[in-house]
């Protein structure tokens, strides 16, 4: 199974560490993401380690192991998708690098975000789970 990953649910699996980190590493899961994720998510370690209660070091141990397993997507590889991904989304901008490449893959957005579900676009983190079984 394939899957998009939003920046919210992989600040989640760090913070909670139940079994949504196990579901990552769930090897029929193949998961992609923009490649501005990890900066976006390295700009929010604080935050994260504040809410996880990580040391600094097994936060950077773990996002470097999940970073191996996110397969990162350049901008150039989904752009021409931003367009229709901009009209999907409206003026709810922040996700638009994610649609455009579940656009470009033609597969779902693992997300928690109400609009994404209704636009249908979103996966949640059950459903997810229930199809890997």
């Amino acid at each position: 199974m394939e899957v998009v990953l939003d920046s919210n649910v992989l600040f989640r699996i760090l913070i909670s560490q139940g079994d949504i980190l196990k579901l990552m590493f769930d090897i029929k899961l193949v998961i992609f993401a923009p490649a501005r994720l990890k900066e976006e998510f390295l700009n929010n370690k604080e935050e994260i380690l504040k809410k996880s209660g990580l040391s600094e070091s097994k936060f950077n141990e773990l996002a470097s192991i999940m970073f191996d397993i996110i397969k990162l997507v350049s901008l150039n590889e989904y752009k021409q998708f931003l367009p229709k991904a901009k009209v999907l989304l409206g003026k709810h901008e922040k996700d638009e690098d994610f649609i455009a490449l579940c656009l470009m893959k033609g597969i779902k957005l693992w997300t928690y975000e109400d609009l994404l579900f209704k636009i249908g676009f979103g996966i949640s983190t059950k459903e997810i789970s229930n199809r890997l079984k």
